[in-house]
């Protein structure tokens, strides 16, 4: 397959590598626990959060600049440099970060002076190890300082006034020369930066151990004042001076920094390690863990095999050498992973979104799958309705009843039982969000779901109540429908009409005469060419030919078309409803390929929005080419790959796949990570900003797709 660009990174099987520090965008990788999480681009900038609920960030982040993160500076002689390139911006003669599952590491050399920087995440607590060698590769010997440094947070929320948090906060030294870091206000939390032994050093030419006087350590800080002083991070006073205070913060922003001096002959290596992280028992757990810088650099490969494990599953033999099969066996699990299990999703996850992650992690990790559908479970109330999203932080959850949402459960249930063979999911026993002293069966909860939102309009479609799967189109209104809902509402029956055979379950449905009253429903709004999206509830439709509001020669004049119901009318089996529907569905496959195939991928809609349009709502709000107006959509260009594949239609699933790998485009165009998917490209509304990707790591694409390599190997694979 072709792999766009410059190729100045490559994708093997161990992960992803970048040799420019290239400064359009942060290129984040996410490396995580079940207990710990952290964000770090290619740069060096980072933040990490515990993950039990309510989440605590416990490091600082900016948004907008990549100051904040985890930094190594070094001094030698008047240069002061980072191997992560950025905070210095010191040009250097080598520079490479390699993102892996699990691991990021900086590799940076100066002057003839190696530094290389791994951070990584331990198999539990909410902690981070660092692992740091010095290497002198030059002929003459060399006196060196290094200065790792981060700064902390211990808040649940990035919006602190960092000012503000820091009078509630505290510092202090143990006796054994760990920074400590104590939040006194609400649920009180403690941080911690420590040093993990002595240091070993000239461990590169005779592999003995003879460091005695090789690497001092020589100061601490607690201040992000004292220690940038009258400078700035790309040069911090305190680096550029050799001085550190050694005293409290006392109310400064704070930060956790070291001074280590080393001596190092011609070939000798030194190795240092530190831990970072949160828990009043943590840090001691570590020191026995981990009593020294060997002993993280054996964990740091042990991580490093445990997550090959994880990824490299051998799901794929038939894939031969190269990018793609590099791919696959790397950063397309791990984002799964990474999605449905770790930090990705931030502060909010969505029971939507998270039906779709147990659909992609089910095959990789029956019992992760398994637990979030449980927990899936909690978010219905009893009558049916799901919350849209949960507050993880612990604020206040989003309850717009959107219809779409009851659908979904029963959905993930069965793809989660054909892919484990566990069919004791059905009768596991969990709460109503709203009545928590009372249990049903997750089957009960489906059927509950799909009884509460298979509601009608006059129009025929399924009410839409605060919306559907477009989250933005809101302008139908509560008592509009859309045709999407009435195919997922088909899809959804069919599938608890096939468990309820295979294991004699009973429904309660009369499935038949539901999907004839569903599929009539979508049929109303067929013009011969395409399904219209939804209709108003005035009886205004969204999405057909008579939707010509624009001037003479306006290309809206040709009509709207949106994706999503011409593809979903295949996915959700109403093409075999009856004789008629595959000429149908034929049809409506072919106009989404000629109307909204673009080189980049798949258009969601087209024409976009350039104005407020009440009937499609805040859709139309979208800057276009952004998100879900006018953009080539990635998740739903996923739906089409599924659909095009269960028409048999296998060299335009794969052409389309092709167009949403992220490895085969140009990164100086997309400006987004090679090694994972993103949500959208830009549709080029404004032509400068056609083909920049939106929202890496997060989207539901790589849960689709996970079903479209699952469901049908032989179709896809030999992409």
């Amino acid at each position: 397959m072709n792999s766009g660009g410059n190729r100045d990174w490559i994708l093997d099987e161990n992960g992803f590598e970048l040799r420019t520090p290239q400064l359009y965008r942060p290129w984040y990788n996410y490396i995580c626990n079940q207990e710990y999480g952290i964000k770090i681009s290619h740069l060096g900038d980072a933040y990490s959060t515990t993950l039990a609920q309510p989440r605590i960030a416990v490091s600082n982040y900016d948004f907008f600049h990549p100051s904040k993160g985890r930094f190594v500076f070094v001094r030698d002689e008047e240069a002061v440099w980072s191997p992560s390139y950025w905070p210095c911006k010191t040009e250097l003669d080598r520079y490479a970060c390699r993102h892996e599952c699990g691991v990021t590491q900086f590799t940076g050399e100066l002057n003839g002076l190696s530094v290389s920087f791994s951070i990584f995440v331990p198999d539990a607590g909410t902690a981070e190890l660092w692992y740091i060698t010095a290497e002198n590769t030059g002929s003459a010997a060399k006196t060196v300082e290094l200065y790792p440094e981060m700064e902390f947070l211990l808040y649940n929320s990035f919006g602190v006034d960092p000012v503000y948090y820091s009078w509630y906060s505290d510092t202090r030294i143990d006796n054994r020369g760990a920074i400590l870091f104590e939040r006194r206000i609400g649920d009180p939390a403690v941080g911690f930066f420590a040093p993990l032994g002595n240091g070993s050093g000239n461990l590169g030419q005779t592999g003995t151990d003879s460091a005695q006087g090789k690497i001092r350590q020589e100061g601490l800080e607690t201040s992000l004042k004292r220690f940038v002083g009258n400078s700035d991070i790309s040069r911090p006073e305190s680096v550029a001076n050799g001085t550190l205070s050694g005293a409290m913060s006392g109310g400064d922003p704070y930060i956790g920094a070291f001074r280590y001096v080393l001596t190092l002959e011609a070939g000798q290596k030194a190795e240092l390690a530190f831990a970072a992280g949160c828990g009043p028992d943590t840090l001691e757990q570590l020191r026995t863990r981990f009593p020294d810088p060997g002993a993280v650099g054996n964990a740091l490969e042990q991580t490093r095999t445990e997550w090959k494990k994880k990824t490299a599953r051998g799901f794929f033999p038939g894939i031969p050498e190269g990018d793609f099969r590099n791919w696959l066996d790397t950063f397309f699990a791990c984002q799964i992973y990474q999605q449905s299990t770790g930090m990705v999703r931030g502060t909010y996850r969505g029971f939507r979104d998270v039906a779709q992650d147990v659909m992609g992690i089910s095959r990789y990790d029956a019992k992760a799958a398994r637990a979030l559908l449980l927990d899936l479970g909690t978010r219905m109330k009893h009558n049916g309705q799901c919350l849209r999203q949960w507050n993880t932080e612990g604020g206040a959850n989003d309850e717009r009843d959107f219809r779409d949402l009851p659908f979904w459960l029963i959905l993930a249930l069965e793809t989660y039982e054909r892919y484990t063979g566990d069919s004791s999911i059905y009768s596991e026993r969990v709460p109503y969000l709203d009545s928590p002293d009372a249990d049903a069966t997750l089957w009960d909860h489906a059927l509950t779901g799909i009884a509460y939102a298979l509601r009608y309009g006059d129009h025929g479609l399924v009410l839409m109540g605060a919306g559907d799967w477009n989250d933005a189109l809101s302008g139908p209104g509560t008592n509009g429908g859309t045709t999407f809902l009435n195919q997922l509402a088909y899809l959804a029956l069919a599938t608890a009409d096939s468990v309820a055979r295979k294991h004699g379950f009973v429904h309660g449905f009369d499935c038949a005469a539901e999907q004839q009253k569903l599929y009539d429903g979508v049929m109303r709004y067929w013009n011969g060419s395409w399904f219209a999206r939804a209709v108003t509830e005035t009886g205004e439709i969204v999405g057909d030919e008579r939707d010509s509001s624009g001037a003479e020669g306006d290309e809206r004049t040709r009509g709207r078309v949106f994706l999503l119901p011409q593809i979903w009318f295949t996915l959700s089996g109403m093409d075999r409803h009856c004789p008629e529907a595959a000429s149908v569905a034929h049809t409506a496959l072919d106009t989404a390929l000629a109307r909204l195939e673009r080189p980049e991928g798949l258009l969601k809609c087209d024409p976009g929005y350039h104005s407020f349009d009440p009937k499609a709502g805040n859709l139309s709000a979208l800057t276009p080419g952004m998100a879900e107006n006018f953009a080539v959509y990635n998740h739903s260009a996923a739906f089409a790959v599924y659909a095009l594949l269960c028409a048999g239609r296998k060299t335009d699933a794969e052409r389309i796949v092709g167009k949403i790998l992220p490895f085969t485009k140009d990164w100086r165009t997309t400006k987004a990570e090679p090694f994972v998917l993103v949500n959208f490209y830009n549709g080029g509304y404004y032509p400068e900003k056609k083909g920049e990707g939106g929202v890496p790591w997060l989207t539901g694409t790589v849960n689709w797709l996970a079903r479209c390599f699952f469901d049908f190997p032989d179709s896809t694979l030999s992409i």
